[in-house]
């Protein structure tokens, strides 16, 4: 059962129990509110339903206020708002608005996507209501670290620090990113994937990746954990594996990544992600979950998509709803 979806008779097992979790958080992701009429994904499969998505967030959160076993925390995974608020000029409004949905659910942990820098600078981010994290050594990047409990962290990483987006041209950042993707992408339109075949249609903009920095970071933080016995569950906005999402949606440079989760794969449990919004769950050959959550904007208007994590002693449930499955990882491999 640990790496597979838990069908609903056996998830009655663990709503029924009487064992109380150590503590519970919640999930969500790809919220892309803006006050614009629906219209249909880049690739004519889902619609994209703007303003139902701030009925979505409230449902959840009267989800979480009534639960049986209320969250400690929430995790929002990115895009809280849409690029189009950007063209409308509505951004802070629109922010504002999303967040007021969220009530009094604290506190929150924002992830940056690219909708983020579509909408703000970097500088605007990091003073601004979606900055979770003490920055003051690794700005304008925005990660870091959340103890759950005394034997349970997360990490959360920045998937945009080497970017194109949010960044001035003239920057040693901006220069580094675009050499980077030239080295694949020879398109005059960088967030054009003409040409590029399977995982090689990451290298657009609408993507980024990790800098050694970042990198080194991540290690340390692990080498850490393994230390301390932790257990880690990982977070960022896109997916690290390419069986965990859609082609066109997966880090610069995930190998990196994945090269040091599977040097600490007895520390690592997960990595949690949003961006590509099918969603998509992969079992990899180390023994990580790598769990893409289905996106918020993208649902039915009957239906919804966030989860609660329940901390056991020896096991996680993540309980999805909506669109997204329910699943156990167990903390002891």
């Amino acid at each position: 059962m640990a790496n597979e979806a838990i069908n609903k008779k056996d998830l009655n097992l663990y709503e029924n129990d009487t064992i109380k979790p150590i503590v519970s958080f919640g999930l969500i992701t790809d919220i892309h509110y803006t006050d614009n009429d629906d219209r249909w994904n880049y690739s004519k499969t889902f619609l994209r339903r703007y303003r139902n998505s701030l009925k979505l967030v409230d449902q959840a959160c009267n989800y979480w206020l009534n639960a049986k076993y209320p969250i400690a925390f929430l995790l929002q995974l990115g895009d809280l708002i849409d690029g189009l608020c950007s063209t409308d000029k509505t951004s802070e409004y629109d922010l504002n608005l999303i967040l007021k949905q969220f009530r009094n659910i604290s506190p929150i942990y924002h992830i940056w996507g690219n909708h983020e820098l579509y909408n703000f600078t970097r500088n605007e981010l990091l003073n601004g209501p979606l900055c979770s994290f003490d920055t003051k050594d690794i700005e304008p990047a925005h990660y870091g670290t959340i103890q759950v409990c005394s034997n349970l962290k997360i990490i959360a990483i920045d998937t945009y620090e080497l970017s194109l987006l949010s960044i001035e041209k003239t920057s040693e950042m901006y220069n580094q990113a675009m050499n980077f993707l030239r080295k694949y992408n020879q398109n005059e339109n960088v967030n054009d994937p003409s040409g590029l075949d399977g995982y090689q249609q990451r290298f657009i903009q609408l993507n980024g990746g990790l800098t050694q920095k970042q990198l080194c970071w991540l290690q340390e933080q692990l080498t850490k954990a393994e230390s301390l016995n932790e257990k880690v569950i990982i977070i960022g906005h896109i997916p690290i594996h390419p069986n965990a999402g859609d082609e066109l949606a997966l880090l610069w440079n995930y190998g990196d990544v994945l090269n040091i989760l599977w040097e600490f794969n007895n520390t690592v449990l997960a990595y949690i992600a949003g961006h590509s919004h099918e969603g998509a769950y992969f079992y990899d050959e180390k023994q990580i979950h790598h769990l893409t959550l289905q996106a918020i904007v993208e649902c039915e208007p009957d239906t919804n998509a966030f989860a609660t994590i329940h901390v056991y002693k020896e096991y996680l449930i993540i309980q999805g709803i909506g669109r997204i499955n329910t699943y156990r990882i167990d903390l002891l491999k």
